[in-house]
């Protein structure tokens, strides 16, 4: 009777920890959050992603063409992007602009 408590307490304890990791966004982005994507990963993207003049270097390129553009949108559209400043509308045309730069 009780290895079956504590059998049912480790599944519901896994259900749980499972949602957590889905609504922090880590699976979409592999491993990480989108937010630790953004500010370890995707840092070399600032000035792209707030100005559309501004010229792409080849290590956001890099970067970005790791990443599957779910990710990529997560990234977008996480709290850390949208407080550093950074306009999401221009930010979606980062891809684009990497693959005129190469």
């Amino acid at each position: 009777m009780m290895l079956k408590k504590l059998f049912f307490l480790v599944l519901v304890m896994a259900i749980v920890a499972r949602a957590r990791v889905k609504a922090d966004g880590h699976g979409v982005c592999g491993k990480y959050s989108p937010d630790r994507m953004l500010t370890h990963v995707l840092r070399h993207c600032a000035k792209p992603a707030k100005d559309l003049k501004a010229p792409m270097t080849p290590k956001c390129c890099d970067l970005v063409s790791k990443i599957s553009e779910k990710c990529f949108n997560a990234i977008i559209n996480s709290d850390t992007w949208k407080h550093s400043g950074i306009n999401p509308k221009i930010a979606l045309t980062i891809p684009k602009r990497c693959h005129y730069h190469l």
